[in-house]
């Protein structure tokens, strides 16, 4: 069976839309990047808003994806990570055997993002005066 693959960018979920939102972009703007590997990429939150995690993998699993990556946009590896969303997907699995459900590594404390930290605390103490 060909492996048809899709990618779920992962968040907690926040009661402010515009947040929200900015998940949705970032989806965007790798579903751009991965055009050339026909991949889809969608996101989920895990609290507050829709779609939940489950209602995003449901989605592609209808759209016939039968590998999805679940990418959590997390810096660390806490609850959410090694309980809440490995549940999740069990529960997915006993009801879809033949879908093979991957959850990704969460960002985590990364150097990789040390030019990025540096370049916020920059832009607010040049905003400070």
């Amino acid at each position: 069976m060909e492996q048809k693959t899709a990618i779920i960018l992962l968040a907690h979920g926040s009661r402010r839309k515009e947040a929200n939102q900015e998940v949705a972009f970032l989806a965007g703007i790798m579903e751009k990047d991965t055009l050339a590997m026909e991949t889809e990429v969608g996101h989920a939150f895990l609290q507050f808003v829709a779609p939940s995690l489950e209602e995003s993998i449901r989605n592609f699993i209808e759209k016939g994806y039968n590998r999805i990556a679940i990418a959590p946009l997390f810096l660390t590896s806490g609850v959410h990570i090694q309980e809440d969303i490995p549940e999740i997907l069990e529960k997915i699995k006993t009801t879809h055997p033949d879908v093979n459900l991957v959850l990704c590594r969460p960002l985590g404390c990364d150097s990789r993002l040390l030019p990025i930290i540096r370049e916020r605390v920059e832009e607010g103490l040049g905003e400070s005066g």
